[in-house]
């Protein structure tokens, strides 16, 4: 069973349509309203043949809509000013036409012609579905309104085939859920659009073809950082190392390995940026001369001789135009505000973000974090909550210091 993360707060409208998939919709309440979030389900008639509309009425405490003659469905244009978030799960082929084309002839359909805010659709049908011109081109009308879209993946079951069309998996549905009411406040109709470029997850240093050196970063943090702030409207780069979690939705995504390529597309996207958020955990040395083969074994020890890679922090820092901003991390195991204020002051940042991975519920590859913000003007104790929760706070920080209109 899918967990939802814990914390998580709003008010979310959810869409159930007529695949297979919506089986999953009682679960997916749930979890919601078991992690804080007031849920209102709403059915098209097909969708509610299949997902038990009794059940998500019990788990969310609130009545499934699924006529709009029905009191409930009449009043639609109440649920839509309070939602902060519409999400349709599964959607159908037909139902992401009907959203293309604006039909409104069932709850879910007219639901979003109501709703201002954001909408995130995760498909679910058979692979030919789904790469059929007609849906295609539905998906690229949507995507253009800002319409967010998580999956599908791929689905080896369908008669065998292997193609996208399978509902993405609960978790990462949630996940984005989650991301999306984490940005709530931090619209950037609010205040100014930004470009930010983030940086996360750890990096490989070659030993030969087949070992590297690195550490256990797993990127969570960097990708909620990059998630939230696109939820948010801003204009997000991701510079990631080598992970397996999903692109957050909205995010350029640039994959790096080594610290010596992390630096080139810092480099290369910095310039344009508003502001540079590094999470990643860089590798501060590298063997000085990787093998061309696979080092084997032989009697006795094996010494290694490193060499230090460039600092990137300390590089864009110095180079950085009037106005630009950075935020920095500091991963500690001991004396924790001594070392992350040594970097803050030595590398010229705007922030350093500190926390103790020598702690296991903090530690790398954790869903929380417990950290202390530092500045040169002081410091700023947050305690432990989930990474994408953590992540909003440090983005308002960030875009306290850039006052003004949005950027065009």
């Amino acid at each position: 069973m899918a967990q939802a993360p814990s914390g998580m707060h709003g008010c979310v409208a959810l869409g159930i349509t007529g695949s297979i998939s919506a089986h999953k919709a009682p679960d997916l309440t749930g979890q919601l309203v078991q992690a804080g979030v007031e849920v209102h389900v709403l059915m098209t008639p097909s969708g509610a043949r299949l997902a038990a509309p009794a059940a998500c009425a019990a788990l969310s405490h609130h009545p499934v809509v699924t006529s709009l003659w029905s009191p409930e469905g009449s009043r639609l244009d109440e649920l839509a000013d309070r939602a902060d978030l519409f999400a349709v799960v599964p959607a159908t082929a037909n139902t992401l036409a009907r959203l293309a084309h604006g039909i409104a002839d069932d709850p879910v359909s007219a639901f979003a012609l109501l709703h201002p805010g954001p909408t995130l659709v995760a498909p679910a049908m058979t692979p030919q579905m789904w790469l059929h011109p007609a849906t295609q081109a539905n998906c690229q009308r949507l995507r253009d309104r800002g319409v967010l879209f998580i999956g599908p993946v791929p689905d080896p079951r369908s008669r065998g085939e292997t193609g996208l069309g399978r509902l993405a998996p609960l978790d990462h549905i949630l996940g984005a859920i989650h991301t999306q009411l984490a940005a709530i406040g931090l619209r950037a109709d609010q205040g100014p659009r930004l470009r930010i470029l983030v940086t996360a997850g750890p990096t490989r240093e070659a030993l030969d073809p087949v070992r590297f050196l690195s550490n256990h970063s797993s990127g969570r943090m960097g990708y909620a950082v990059a998630g939230v702030a696109a939820a948010a409207g801003h204009d997000v780069c991701l510079v990631s190392g080598p992970t397996a979690l999903p692109t957050p939705l909205a995010c350029r995504r640039i994959d790096v390995t080594s610290a010596a390529e992390m630096a080139d597309a810092v480099r290369s996207e910095f310039p344009a940026a508003d502001a540079l958020i590094m999470a990643a955990a860089v590798a501060d040395y590298r063997p000085r001369t990787p093998a061309d083969h696979k080092l084997k074994k032989a009697p006795g020890p094996l010494t290694l001789e490193l060499e230090r890679t460039e600092d990137i922090l300390a590089t864009v820092a110095a180079d950085r135009r009037p106005g630009q901003r950075v935020m920095g991390f500091a991963a500690e195991t001991r004396d924790l505000l001594a070392n992350a204020r040594a970097k803050l002051e030595s590398k010229r940042l705007d922030w350093v973000v500190a926390n103790d991975v020598a702690r296991p519920d903090i530690a790398f590859g954790s869903d929380a974090n417990e950290v202390v913000v530092l500045s040169p003007d002081g410091e700023e104790h947050l305690p432990r909550m989930s990474k994408t929760d953590l992540a909003a706070r440090l983005l308002a920080i960030l875009t306290a210091a850039f006052p003004g209109p949005p950027a065009p």
